[in-house]
């Protein structure tokens, strides 16, 4: 079922203000709204879109968000929901920034989103439990899977040899011709109809489709038009500072050029590129203190929205602390999120089409089965590493923890989150309420327990 353009607005708007967790809780928000309740997307669309949006660089949430709204509206549809999914966090940190650049502290904001994430947490746990069983079913599935996970978890492995680990794997399951029990989960129609009935029909891309197929001469097209129309977005502000802040210029074209490259070589994760921006920032260009920074992660972590986001905040002290006026702060944290977000933009709306053509190949079907389960097995580690910092104190190690857990373990949080995954099972479609219900019994508690 399409919804209208209307409805659809409505919902990415909504969901860019309840998008905690990080990309796990986002993944789960999405595939549990958009999959289960209002079945706009199935499953096999899902997939296939997260997986191309964990090949990239960038927030992968923002990016599936941008591709599941080119799927169900076109380009129209990918521009507005990867905006909205944004736009509330860009509007909370501009606030968090003025605040934090004016007294230095937002602790009663900070209390009612920790409050969030047990309820995130919650979600994530009943959500994923739901993902794995019915992307996982072969047993070269699983056994990535757990390989995947265990690289990750214990040795640390890199994301991007993860990703080749599945992709060679999957090609190994195509050409061994062992390959009956994938075909029978992951194999669908290969016309393109079928397959468009799903919701591929509001795809904007002129007579891109000829009896349902996508010709690649279309692609190309577009490929060339999304990357001319791209360069022009990005060379246009660069040119407005040029001619209206020419005294500055040197500087914003610093902050310019410093996170571009970084939205197009943030592989893996916020977390894989952060200690970098950090050590550019505090010590190289000397932007911000290391306390602010530390500070800006808490607040990254604490708000909806991708972590990348906690650039904005660089931007907006960077921009603050040159020119000591908040405008240009929020000019500076404006300009960090257009151009740390337009890359993702451009990935997908130059990209989707293409990744659709690849549903027609048996190969690619089943490689990308196992890309899923290493996106899977990725998911999982951010799972445990955002339960590590909502259920631990704060630097706990797991070799602490056994020696003293009853002062180690944050039992508010780890009581909520259980109760919050049973009241999921019974109540799942009350999970907005649940959030905000949650973080107002933290702050309400944490308001008490400070008294």
């Amino acid at each position: 079922m399409i919804p209208s353009f209307g409805e659809a607005v409505r919902f990415w708007f909504r969901l860019g203000w309840l998008s905690f967790g990080g990309p796990a809780g986002q993944i789960s928000l999405m595939h549990k709204a958009l999959v289960e309740e209002k079945k706009w997307i199935s499953e096999d669309r899902f997939s296939h879109a997260l997986n191309y949006c964990m090949l990239l660089p960038g927030p992968e949430a923002q990016q599936l968000a941008t591709y599941l709204g080119w799927i169900l509206h076109g380009t129209k549809g990918g521009i507005f929901a990867g905006l909205l999914f944004i736009l509330p966090s860009i509007l909370i940190f501009i606030g968090i920034s003025i605040f934090y650049y004016t007294y230095g502290s937002v602790s009663y904001a900070i209390s009612f989103l920790n409050g969030i994430k047990p309820a995130i947490l919650a979600i994530i746990v009943f959500t994923f439990g739901k993902m794995v069983r019915k992307n996982l079913q072969s047993n070269g599935q699983k056994l990535c899977f757990v390989l995947t996970a265990a690289a990750i978890l214990f040795f640390g492995v890199s994301y991007p040899i993860l990703l080749l680990f599945a992709g060679v794997s999957g090609a190994i399951a195509f050409f061994s011709g062992k390959r009956g029990s994938d075909k029978g989960v992951n194999a669908r129609d290969a016309n393109l109809p079928k397959a468009a009935k799903d919701s591929s029909e509001g795809i904007d891309l002129q007579t891109a489709f000829d009896d349902k197929r996508i010709y690649t001469s279309e692609i190309l097209k577009n490929l060339s038009r999304v990357g001319s129309v791209g360069l022009i977005l990005w060379v246009l502000p660069f040119l407005g500072i040029l001619f209206l802040l020419k005294t500055e210029f040197a500087f914003w074209k610093e902050l310019i050029v410093f996170f571009t490259k970084t939205a197009f070589v943030t592989f893996g994760g916020a977390y894989a590129i952060l200690p970098t921006v950090a050590d550019f920032a505090t010590r190289q260009a000397g932007w911000i203190r290391t306390n602010e920074m530390i500070d800006g992660l808490a607040f990254g972590e604490s708000t909806p929205g991708p972590l990348v986001m906690v650039l904005t905040f660089i931007g907006f002290l960077a921009g603050a602390h040159r020119f000591g006026t908040i405008g240009a702060g929020v000019f500076g944290l404006l300009l960090t999120a257009y151009y740390t977000f337009l890359p993702s933009f451009l990935l997908i709306l130059g990209g989707a089409a293409l990744v659709e053509k690849t549903k027609e190949s048996e190969f690619f079907r089943i490689v990308l089965s196992y890309v899923t389960a290493c996106v899977c097995g990725v998911i999982f580690y951010l799972a445990v590493f955002f339960a590590n910092s909502i259920l631990f104190k704060t630097g706990t190690t797991w070799g602490s923890w056994f020696q003293n857990p009853l002062l180690q373990t944050n039992w508010l949080s780890l009581f909520w989150t259980i109760l919050g995954v049973f009241f999921l099972i019974r109540k799942k479609e009350y999970s907005i309420f649940w959030i905000f219900f949650s973080g107002v019994v933290f702050l309400v508690a944490e308001t008490f327990l400070h008294l």
